[in-house]
């Protein structure tokens, strides 16, 4: 047998005389008391701040009060377990407090009309109509219930109870049950709103955090990517090194050796942006400046990409001034710049592309030279290359950035160099830009470095690189590296003792007193610092310098080692020009 529906059940009630809604039409009624509406109001509008227990447990309260009834509620629509529509009082005040947390089925009762009929309905003695009201006690007189309404569907009812025959409910009774009926849909729709903000930002908070720990992991494998890679490097290319001065005179090993130092020098630039990206993330890629000649650096940064110029016959054109250039700029971090753009235009330029490195800053001049103020330096390097679409160019300077048809142009590359570049700019606060009319079109990149400068009265343009032979201690777990290193340098003219681990460094310098002692950071046993420190207590090491080398980046992965203990620090592969600048320091 089919349930009633919500209108049968309205016209039995009717016929029954339990609903008795039309009296509320004949029935006197109260004059409105709303000096009494307004404080309920203004509590229940504090009571918004509060949970939406809480805050419906106030609303039942309150229809209490302002209806003078003996009990009242408040029930929220949901489904059983069995899926059955049932609404649970969810407040309750008064007689049928207790009753709080229990549920009532829709169909076939007080609420189920009042929801169907969409309005407040009066009921005369429900329990003896409504069996789903049996249990309620004490017996009910008179039963006023209002929809509380909602999207998509009403939220559930608010209702007040007579259980004595001395009152009965009026219009006004039933003009203030919907008033706060409406209150209690905006309530409820606020703390649905709020539960689902609390919710989307759990869940953004989750993001961010999986991100950060993304990213972390990221830089984690940067780091120990560039170490790992660079610890190999390093015997490479003092082997190479080694062989080239052992080769002089036989043509073919020489060009097999130009060969080999190409790749090694594009993996040297690709582990180099590694480290580099790592050390920008972790705020660790400085620069120091000094004073050097600009020439100097653009000289340095030709030299550094002239086999790859001319390996692909483009023709590159450089235009310097023709007086001395004085800065105050990280020198080396400078060359980094220059050549990491040239290094592009080579990358997106074809074989027989054209490249234009103009270099302008201004005269020296009396004026300047009292004027200690620094001025611009303008590099610009130009290309009728690949070209940039306008799609990317607002996104050339992030990290990782390529488009698909520039890497099919590039010679090897990670997107990283120019992010590198507007980084070391900023840090010497200048400004780059980049302009291409679109692929195909070319590309023109300019940086302008407020750094050039007056002379320094008394500093020598002159730097010395070479190094006066020394007795060099080496001292790193890889064989290969130390033998590698060991033999370059002696070719250079040192006398190099060799070892593996720090008891055998410790035994080395028993008999051994070096000038120079080179020692790898990450040692397994006795690692690089804890050796320098013991070092330091031997009476033959008191006037050693002590260098450290690692392959890690500054962001992760390394010892944080002592300035103390250790004169400077080195980064795989070892260069000699590193070497011979750190040996020069004061």
């Amino acid at each position: 047998m089919a349930e009633p529906s919500a209108a049968s059940a309205a016209e039995r009630a009717l016929r029954a005389g339990t609903l008795v809604t039309p009296a509320l039409s004949v029935r006197p009624y109260r004059p409105p008391n709303f000096a009494a509406e307004s404080e309920a109001m203004h509590r229940l509008a504090q009571a918004l701040t509060s949970s939406n227990g809480a805050m419906l447990q106030t609303l039942s309260d309150m229809a209490v009060q302002l209806c003078k009834a003996g009990s009242a509620g408040i029930g929220l629509r949901e489904n059983d377990a069995a899926g059955v529509p049932v609404l649970r009082w969810v407040a309750v005040s008064g007689e049928c407090a207790a009753a709080i947390g229990t549920t009532t089925p829709i169909a076939d009762s007080p609420s189920g009309i009042a929801l169907e009929l969409a309005a407040g309905q009066v009921f005369s003695y429900p329990q003896r109509h409504f069996a789903c009201l049996e249990r309620v006690t004490p017996e009910v007189v008179e039963e006023l219930v209002v929809p509380i309404p909602g999207e998509p569907e009403p939220w559930g009812t608010l209702w007040v109870m007579f259980h004595d025959g001395k009152n009965v409910f009026d219009a006004e009774d039933c003009r203030i049950l919907s008033n706060l009926a409406n209150f209690t849909c905006a309530a409820l729709t606020i703390g649905r709103a709020k539960a689902e903000a609390e919710a989307r930002a759990a869940e953004a908070e989750a993001a961010r955090n999986a991100l950060a720990l993304s990213e972390a992991r990221k830089d984690d494998l940067i780091a120990t990517l560039s170490h790992e890679l660079r610890n190999p490097i390093a015997p490479i290319d003092s082997a190479l090194a080694a062989v080239r001065k052992l080769v002089t005179d036989m043509p073919a090993a020489l060009s097999a050796l130009d060969i080999a130092d190409r790749q090694l020098r594009l993996l040297k630039r690709l582990v180099g942006d590694l480290l580099d990206a790592s050390r920008i993330r972790h705020g660790k890629l400085a620069v120091r400046p000094t004073y050097g000649l600009l020439q100097d650096t653009v000289a340095d940064a030709v030299a550094a990409t002239k086999a790859d110029i001319d390996k692909g016959q483009r023709r590159l054109t450089i235009t310097v001034p023709s007086y001395p250039v004085t800065v105050h700029a990280d020198s080396a971090r400078l060359t980094q710049v220059v050549s990491n753009l040239l290094s592009n235009a080579v990358k997106y330029t074809a074989p027989g592309g054209e490249i234009s490195l103009v270099v302008e800053a201004p005269e020296p001049s009396i004026e300047s030279t009292l004027d200690s103020s620094p001025r611009l330096a303008v590099v610009t390097v130009k290309d009728n290359g690949a070209g940039i679409s306008p799609l990317l160019l607002p996104h050339v300077f992030e990290m990782f950035a390529q488009s698909a048809s520039a890497r099919q142009h590039a010679e090897g590359g990670l997107g990283i160099g120019l992010a590198v570049v507007k980084h070391l700019v900023t840090a010497h606060n200048g400004t780059v830009a980049i302009a291409s009319a679109g692929e195909g079109q070319g590309t023109e990149v300019t940086v302008q470095l407020p750094i050039v400068c007056a002379r320094p009265e008394g500093w020598n343009l002159t730097a010395t690189r070479g190094m006066a032979p020394m007795r060099i201690l080496l001292v790193d777990d890889s064989a290969d590296a130390t033998d590698a290193l060991g033999t370059l340098l002696e070719l250079e003219g040192h006398e190099v003792r060799r070892a593996q681990s720090g008891p055998d460094a410790l035994r080395v310098v028993e008999s051994f007193a070096p000038d120079l002692a080179l020692i790898d950071i990450s040692m397994p046993g006795m690692n690089g610092l804890e050796l320098a420190q013991l070092l330091r207590l031997r009476a033959q090491c008191c006037q050693t310098k002590l260098v450290s080398l690692t392959g890690y980046t500054d962001g992760a992965g390394r010892f944080e080692t002592d300035e103390r203990i250790f004169d400077c620090h080195l980064t795989k592969p070892l260069s000699l020009d590193d070497l011979a600048d750190v040996l020069t320091r004061p």
